[in-house]
């Protein structure tokens, strides 16, 4: 007997939607799954799945890029299906959907209320700390919780969403069930008035790189805390300071088959009109086979030359 899950990723593969990831389990459990699928950018998800395994096994997929959308069901070719039969598969799926949606709001909202308590209640952060001892950073923007550092993130109002916890080992984990997308870590990207800072604003990953950043430079910064994340936070800057020159700092991630790390940034740049600079030279070897480069792994004045030389670049 054919295994549904299998049969209905076929239909999604003939109609050239092939994850790059597995989700066969998450298909299995009735809940919506949105993926990459092959062919779309670093960071994007244009793919979205959702079947039911209940009576006879039936669902839906899309890819947004592809304008694909199919309504199916085990056994039957899909043209085959009446419209009422369409409309019932497709309105259980956005029952799934919904559903799905308000159970992930009601965890967001909690660890958010989470990340409040915690922030509250944590103080100023030793610099003696492992991480940023071993990261050479002064602590600035975060606080401190026992042993561990909280970095705030927050959405396009600045409110406070989430935490990345960091531990001293380095370890980095966020408040489980707490949103990610579209939230970031700022520092000096505001006056205390509510004003825009002066200068570029430069967007990247992680804290400890847009921390390193400004350190050497001064810019105000913006760590849209993961790769895939910066497409979404950089649209968001641009939105906030529409006329203000925005700069994408790339991690470098070439020790990887796929340099997810300057894709994503390339892809977040050219998406908002933004400069783009990276830590090292692009097409230069890397300093190790073992692991990327971000801005965090150069010298002070080195960082700085780098941005700098992205803005005489622009003006060239």
């Amino acid at each position: 007997m054919t295994d549904p899950v299998s049969e209905f990723l076929d239909a999604m593969a003939a109609a050239g939607i092939r994850p790059v990831e597995p989700i066969a389990d998450k298909l299995a459990s009735g809940d919506p799954v949105r993926f990459r699928a092959d062919g779309d950018k670093p960071g994007r998800r244009n793919g979205w799945a959702c079947l039911h395994l209940d009576g006879v096994p039936a669902g839906v997929f899309r890819h947004y890029r592809l304008g694909v959308r199919t309504v199916w069901r085990a056994g039957s070719d899909p043209r085959s299906l009446s419209p009422a039969e369409r409309r019932a598969i497709v309105a259980q799926a956005r029952e799934s959907e919904a559903r799905r949606k308000a159970e992930t709001e009601a965890k967001q909202e909690a660890a958010a209320g989470t990340a409040r308590d915690l922030w509250r209640d944590a103080g100023k952060p030793d610099p003696a700390h492992g991480y940023l001892a071993r990261k050479g950073l002064s602590p600035f923007s975060i606080r401190q919780h026992g042993d561990v550092l909280l970095v705030p993130m927050v959405d396009p109002g600045f409110r406070l969403c989430n935490v990345q916890r960091i531990y001293p080992d380095g370890r980095k984990l966020f408040l489980k069930g707490g949103r990610t997308e579209g939230l970031f870590w700022p520092h000096g990207a505001l006056c205390r008035d509510g004003r825009p800072s002066a200068g570029a604003l430069v967007i990247g990953e992680g804290f400890a790189t847009m921390a390193a950043i400004h350190h050497a430079t001064g810019h105000g910064v913006v760590a849209a805390m993961s790769a895939r994340n910066l497409g979404t936070v950089a649209r968001t800057m641009r939105n906030l300071f529409p006329g203000r020159t925005l700069i994408v700092a790339a991690d470098d991630d070439r020790h990887l088959s796929e340099n997810i790390g300057l894709q994503s940034a390339q892809n977040a740049a050219e998406s908002i009109g933004a400069l783009l600079t990276t830590p090292l030279p692009i097409g230069q070897e890397t300093r190790s086979t073992d692991s990327g480069t971000d801005f965090a792994d150069i010298a002070p004045a080195e960082i700085a030359a780098r941005i700098a030389q992205a803005g005489r670049d622009a003006d060239a």
